[in-house]
């Protein structure tokens, strides 16, 4: 995947989850939940935060073989339990100040299915500036999606 040219580069993913709607939406909120899903199988989760409210925050540091690799963080942008989260989501390296900081958005919508299923649908998007300016983790973001949707499935069931 080359880094995108079109600020409207975005990346899409839909799957049937085995838990109900309340339940998929309450793990991308609760941060012993999240900690099961949220870190790619390459990085250690060392530290997560999360102020679950309109303009609250969240952030979740990494590290490699105990050597920090940043962080992501966001601003929670919308928030309508049990169906929609808009969040801004950054991906920030161990140094900001340099320029390494690429904000994104992302859109998560649950609509329930069968009896104890749902339906996720993720659009992450404002990808430009990230695949500009760092495409091996723009190029990670589809793989670390449906890695981290594998994880969540099996943290909600």
């Amino acid at each position: 995947m080359n880094p995108p040219e079109d600020p409207e580069v975005a990346v899409r993913i839909e799957r049937v989850l085995h838990a109900p709607p309340d339940r998929v939406f309450r793990a991308f909120l609760d941060p012993d939940l999240m900690r099961q899903w949220v870190t790619p199988d390459d990085l250690d989760l060392d530290r997560i935060r999360i102020d679950a409210r309109v303009g609250g925050r969240i952030e979740v540091w990494h590290s490699r073989h105990g050597v920090s690799t940043g962080k992501f963080e966001g601003e929670f942008v919308k928030i309508d339990p049990p169906r929609e989260l808009i969040y801004r989501w950054a991906f920030v390296g161990t140094e900001p100040e340099k320029g390494e900081y690429f904000d994104t958005l992302v859109t998560v919508r649950l609509r329930p299915m069968a009896p104890g299923a749902t339906r996720i649908s993720i659009v992450h998007e404002r990808l430009a500036e990230l695949g500009r300016g760092a495409p091996q983790i723009y190029r990670q973001l589809r793989p670390g999606w449906e890695v981290g949707l594998g994880k969540l499935d099996r943290a909600v069931r």
